[in-house]
């Protein structure tokens, strides 16, 4: 006789938080297309997507990145109040 046990699965949650992205987030987005791009994760086809994905989040990391202010306040724990 076999032991067919179902495994209890853990319950959807009807409200989901939401979800927030930083700098740091779509930076490692960049990276993960850098790494599976040198791994040759990617077929010839899909290479026009990859680059124009690639090229607009490298021009948004340029332009939203922290200046040096922000970068020391943001380790400190403060936060800007505009």
């Amino acid at each position: 006789m076999s032991d067919n046990k179902e495994i209890p699965m853990p319950k959807a949650e009807t409200e989901e938080e939401p979800v927030n992205l930083n700098v740091t987030d779509i930076a490692y987005c960049k990276q993960i297309i850098e790494i599976a791009s040198n791994k040759g994760a990617f077929q010839a086809k899909e290479l026009a997507i990859v680059g124009v994905t690639y090229n607009r989040i490298s021009k948004w990391l340029e332009e939203n990145k922290p200046t040096d202010a922000e970068e020391t306040s943001t380790a400190q724990g403060e936060t800007k109040d505009d």
